[in-house]
């Protein structure tokens, strides 16, 4: 069957499109042109996909038609519209924005589906990934390798079709942010890549130019946003019809069954030549070449074009085609020829009317333009079948698009249409003007010169420790302690201080290394494994808790720990008749005294340590504690300990709390010690860190005092405002720091808005101008700025930092909104949500979790188990053991062995199924008992996720369980991260926006009197995570603090006015003379 097929339009879903594109106002449409299948577009977006659902239906397969065709609008007043089926594909259009090779890539992608379902699968599969609601084309950080997967995994059936690839800011071979072959880009999934969609701005002759694109079909589409512009370009079919066909016809690419395609004049496109928009400026290739690329007028960047592009990557100085390729036909939009006989908009009510008597005489818009006699439109019109003949033979006149303005395209001389229709016959005798073809493209580069390749960064040179660095790593002594300030390689001598130990011989199984997270521990080791192999497994690197704790179990291995969640159970059984706001004061008073900030019990307290006693139990926050005091009070135990470590190494030194330095102190006895931090880093105050320990260990006598101070992440402008703040604090290291000789100067902006809501619209628009744009609608509206890829920067580049959780809210808002993909460091994980807990529950008791808190909440998620049930047994089962057993001891009752029943054979099943089909099967196969759905959002990116570790059930727990409290920071998400000041440390990213700038807020009033020193601390911790530029923001006014007009923080009136962009004056400090002498430093 012969079709006509436009496959890539937009939905009302989608930005700047018209609220006509209803899956009727489509269907009208199509049968004026004469096209009978269209791509839905955008069915990633619910609302869409909802509506495509309600009002599609299947028809032949793979294709749907509308439900009731009655329904279909009468678009033109007296036209009688065509009775020819119109049918509807399956398809979305995904912005994939990410890091590949050094550059950042923005490439459009086509995905094609032949059921619901399928799409069905992959929204669930996206929307764990990204925002897929905000837009009808979603922006997600995804490799376009990785799209094209997840999509053959939702269905084999399914497709791919990189879109409108030459386009410069947002395609597979865009001279802003592309690549130089398809292989580049898709990897070893490249031979599913059949298909590719040339855009408005190229046509298969320029295509053809490139040898690496022999074996795709090259189609073409309308890309609109409005129905009446259905079919500006559109592909012709005679095969079967239906999606199975239509995808064959594409893959074989031959002219039997893929006849061809229907194409603008590329020179119409808006990106055909290079120029400069602002300045007016159209430059061919080769005159831009002449100009270095840049603008004549401005000096700037000129935006290369599509055609210089295809030039620059072309292997042929002519087009070659194998004997059955598709053809293809340009033509002129009907409304456009129309205009331009009528010397008036193409949008008018003359040319609609025109239009529409047209459509009555020749059934539809492409007949009259590809099929129709020119002596019957002659009868019709002599004008337009004059206009019809010269556009057939490509006799026009080209006016090129370039860098987003449109190309004109026209039929007739100046003055000469005048003159035709004056002369009665209109055409008589006159002769046609000369022809207009254009001539075959001169290459830019000789046939035999490789492809021109994206500037890429240049990397620096991998050295070894630099003098600072080497003194350190070298230094005696059995006490050392390095002031490193940030940037300067403290990871990096440390981990070298490790491997020169192993290296002469040090016995791996007494060094141990402490840190303050399990992620720093991780990387350490990794880092460890790489230089030492199998030596770094027999080190111990670990937090304090783990290592205390590893002390305390060889002398009594049954101590069980209790950790938040066995602690709320126990205090709501031992202060059973105490209100929640009691209950809230008594944890907290507990939690002071288990992390040794109060010492003395009070009789509440005490009735929590006598019933851990009774339980050989010990609070999580009292492991480091009891373990000092136990090597204080028992020679022995102390004796064993310090046996155990020869060589301590402390990282994070300045945020030791008392019991840390005390155990460090002790270990310190025996074992050789080498602790590194950053005075001036020190933020953790507020639970007990104390940065007077720092100094207090540099005044011991012996102590090697060592200082890195040389920069390699920070802008020589970041380290002069950094230096300047910190130096404020009457407690500070002293660190004379300095950017290393390769860093660039970097900037500081400054941003005051009126409101927190304007305040995360700059933020926004700030990422978008940084970026160059996150989409077509970003470089139409001016919001993309002067960015260019040469910048690098992609959302993983980002980090927007706030003080308090609050500010959160109106940030996310405003990223989901904009479709900007952003990761929320520090939040509740999705799996730990009220309905999905159950899953987490059901892995940790399927690994063994002894932990009754946690089989309760998962018996509790059981249907038939109550809350009366639940407290009956929670009144009498200890804090740990075998649940099974002890519930059925203590519990007779015919309901709750019903229950208990149901819980062993669900576990059973699953251990069973986790081992022999995989831990996603398995968790598959249990969803019924919870009354979950695996099209479930949240679901669905817990199997995705589980299926990363096949069968291995302990694994996957125990990496659900590390992150159970709350979300980390993961480096690979191609997201913006937004995040606290506090979780901001020890990471690093070229863009940080640090916001809330206001008195109140930063330094932060709301919880009581701050410490000012730790907030500018904390400020300076913020201010030094940028490797490029800091954006400082304020709001005016925040409701939720109070009314009136806010006050600046004061830290940003610290930075010095001219290392700040449109700094605005704030209310200087000065220090007297006294503070001034009071002031401590350590150099």
């Amino acid at each position: 069957m012969n079709y006509c097929a436009d496959l890539h339009i937009h939905s009302p879903f989608s930005r700047a499109t018209s609220p006509d594109s209803s899956p009727a106002g489509l269907a009208a449409w199509a049968r004026l042109k004469g096209i009978q299948v269209i791509g839905t577009g955008d069915c990633t977006h619910p609302g869409w996909f909802k509506l495509l659902k309600e009002q599609l239906e299947p028809a032949e397969p793979g294709f749907y038609r509308l439900k009731d065709e009655k329904a279909i609008p009468a678009i033109l007043p007296g036209v009688i519209q065509p009775d020819t089926p119109v049918r509807f594909l399956l398809s979305a259009e995904i912005s994939s924005i990410y890091k590949r090779g050094g550059a950042t890539r923005k490439v459009h992608n086509l995905l094609y589906l032949p059921d619901f379902a399928s799409v069905e699968r992959l929204n669930a599969r996206l929307s764990g990934i990204g925002n897929i609601v905000s837009d009808g084309r979603p922006i997600l950080g995804l490799d376009s390798r990785n799209l094209l997967e997840i999509l053959l995994e939702c269905s084999s059936d399914a497709f791919m079709v990189p879109a409108h690839i030459w386009t410069p800011w947002f395609s597979l071979f865009g001279s802003k942010s592309g690549f130089d072959s398809i292989e580049e880009c898709f990897g070893d999934l490249t031979s599913h890549i059949f298909a590719l969609e040339t855009g408005l701005s190229s046509d298969p002759e320029m295509n053809r130019l490139i040898s690496g694109l022999d074996h795709c079909a090259l189609i073409s589409n309308s890309d609109c946003h409005s129905p009446s512009k259905l079919g500006r370009e559109a592909n012709l079919f005679n095969t079967g019809f239906d999606f199975f066909s239509l995808r064959e016809a594409l893959k074989q690419n031959r002219r039997d069954t893929f006849c061809g395609t229907i194409e603008f004049f590329p020179e119409e496109g808006k990106y055909h030549f290079d120029g400069h928009r602002d300045c007016k400026v159209c430059l061919d290739p080769h005159e831009t070449r002449r100009l270095n690329n840049l603008c004549p007028a401005c000096g700037k960047p000129v935006t290369v074009g599509v055609h210089h592009r295809v030039l620059e990557l072309a292997d042929r100085a002519t087009p070659q085609y194998h004997d059955d390729a598709p053809g293809f036909y340009s033509l002129i939009p009907l409304t456009e020829i129309l205009g331009e006989l009528l010397q008036v908009g193409p949008s008018s009510k003359q040319v609609i009317h025109q239009y529409g008597r047209a459509l009555t005489q020749f059934g539809s818009e492409f007949n009259l333009l590809l099929h129709a006699d020119l002596e019957q439109i002659n009868d019709h019109e002599p004008l337009l079948a004059e206009a019809v003949k010269r556009m057939r033979a490509g006799t026009v006149i080209r006016q090129p698009g370039y860098d987003g303005e449109f190309g004109v395209i026209r039929l007739f001389e100046e003055g000469e249409l005048v003159q035709l229709a004056g002369q009665g016959g209109l055409f008589g005798e006159q002769r046609a003007p000369k022809s207009r073809k254009k001539t075959a493209s001169e290459p830019l580069l000789k046939q035999n010169d490789p492809p021109r390749k994206i500037t890429e960064p240049v990397a620096l040179k991998t050295t070894g420790p630099n003098p600072e660095q080497q003194t350190a790593i070298q230094a005696d002594g059995r006490r050392v302690l390095v002031a490193a300030g940030p940037g300067t390689g403290k990871t990096f001598t440390l981990v070298s201080r490790l491997q020169r130990l192993l290296d002469q011989g040090a016995d791996p199984t007494r060094m141990v290394a402490i840190t303050f997270t399990t992620r720093t521990a991780e990387e350490m080791q990794e880092r460890l494994k790489k230089s030492c192999g199998l030596l770094a497994e027999n080190l111990f690197i670990g937090t304090f808790h783990r290592f205390c704790l590893e002390q305390l179990r060889q002398d009594n291995p049954g101590l069980t720990v209790v950790g938040p969640e066995s602690r709320q159970r126990l205090l709501k059984r031992l202060y059973a008749d105490r209100g929640v706001a009691e209950r809230s004061r008594i944890t907290n008073a507990i939690a002071a005294h288990c992390s040794g900030i109060q010492l003395t019990l009070t009789e509440e307290t005490k009735l929590y340590v006598d019933e851990l006693v009774r339980l050989n139990a010990l609070d999580l926050d009292a492991i480091i504690p009891v373990c000092v005091q136990l090597m204080n009070a028992d020679q022995s135990f102390k004796q064993r300990v310090q046996q155990a470590v020869q060589h301590l190494f402390v990282d994070e030194f300045q945020d030791l709390n008392r019991s840390q330095y005390d155990l460090v102190q002790l270990l310190a006895e025996q074992a050789t010690v080498f602790a590194i931090g950053d005075p001036d880093q020190a933020i953790y105050g507020f639970r007990g860190g104390d940065l007077r320990y720092f100094f207090r260990f540099a005044e011991v006598p012996g102590t090697v005092l060592l200082p890195l101070k040389t920069s390699y992440r920070l802008p020589r402008k970041i380290v002069q405002a950094a230096g300047s703040l910190i130096c404020r604090n009457l407690i500070c290291s002293g660190l004379p720091l300095s950017a290393a000789d390769h860093c660039p100067e970097g900037a500081i902006e400054f941003h005051r808005t009126l409101s927190p809501g304007s305040e995360a619209e700059l933020i926004v628009r700030r990422i978008e101008e940084l970026i160059g744009g996150v989409d077509s609608f970003s470089r139409s509206t001016g919001r993309s700025g002067n960015a260019t890829p040469t910048d690098g920067l992609s959302f993983a580049d980002f980090a927007i930092l706030f003080r308090l959780g609050r500010q959160a809210e109106e940030l996310a808002e405003a990223l989901a909104r904009r479709g900007i993909p952003y990761q929320l460091v520090g939040a509740t994980p999705f799996y730990m949500e009220t309905k999905l807990r159950p899953l987490y529950q059901l892995l940790q008791a399927a690994d063994g979790s002894d932990e009754i808190a946690l089989w309760l909440d998962l018996f509790g998620a059981l249907k038939g188990v109550g809350a009366t049930t639940l407290d009956r047994l929670e009144s009498k089962l200890p804090l740990k053991g075998n649940f099974l057993e002890l519930a059925a001891e203590y519990d007779h009752t015919p309901a709750t062995g019903k229950a208990l029943k149901l819980l062993t054979t669900t576990l059973e099943r699953f251990i069973q199924a986790a081992a022999a089909q995989g831990v996603a099967t398995a968790l598959r196969l249990a969803l019924p008992v919870f009354a979950l759905e695996s099209d479930d959002t949240g679901v669905d990116r817990l199997l995705h996720q589980a299926e990363g570790f096949g069968s291995n059930l302990p694994a996957f727990s125990h990496h659900l369980q590390q992150y159970a409290t709350a979300t980390v920071y993961d480096q690979r998400a191609e997201a913006v991260a937004l995040m606290s000041c506090h979780s901001a440390k020890g990471l690093e990213f070229p863009v940080v926006f640090m916001t809330g700038l206001e008195e109140g807020i930063f330094p932060c009033t709301l919880m009581g009197t701050p410490n000012v020193e730790e907030e500018r601390r904390l400020f300076y911790v913020g201010l030094t995570r940028a490797k490029q530029r800091v954006i400082l923001t304020a709001s005016g006014y925040r409701g939720w603090i109070g009314q009136g007009l806010r006050e600046l923080s004061r830290f940003v009136s610290e930075l010095p006015a001219e290392l700040v962009d449109k700094p605005e004056a704030g209310r200087q400090r000065r220090r007297n003379s006294a503070e001034s002498e009071a002031q401590m430093e350590l150099f």
